[in-house]
């Protein structure tokens, strides 16, 4: 359990400082991709002391979980974008496999943050 706490926290800070995109995939980037399929919950969480930021705790199912259990062990230390639908939502550089099933977005705005969990909610 610490280890999945300790990956997850090492990629979501990795994402907080990552370069965003204009939004856009680009084919040559390594992507995950996450549909409202793949997720048993995604909720909008307001970090301790922000009055705008905000993350998305995404759950995956059990099979996603699995592949993206997978995709990260096969690409530490790599910058990877995560999408949700076409949009980039992310881009970390992996430092660790995440074995949780879950996984924290980072947005500037509540709004951002809601739009993707509602696109993520949406059967």
């Amino acid at each position: 359990m610490k280890n999945t706490t300790l990956s997850l926290i090492l990629v979501l800070l990795v994402s907080a400082c990552s370069h965003k995109t204009d939004g856009s995939a680009t084919s040559s980037s390594i992507q995950f991709s996450i549909a409202a399929s793949d997720v048993s919950a995604a909720v909008v969480l307001t970090p301790a002391g922000s009055t705008t930021a905000a993350v998305v705790d995404v759950h995956f199912s059990s099979s996603k979980a699995a592949e993206f259990r997978k995709f990260t062990e096969a690409h530490l230390n790599q910058q990877v974008q995560i999408l949700v639908g076409t949009n980039v939502v992310a881009e970390p550089v992996i430092r660790a496999a995440i074995t949780g099933g879950k996984v924290q977005l980072h947005f500037a705005t509540r709004e951002e943050a809601q739009a993707v969990a509602d696109s993520l909610t949406k059967k």
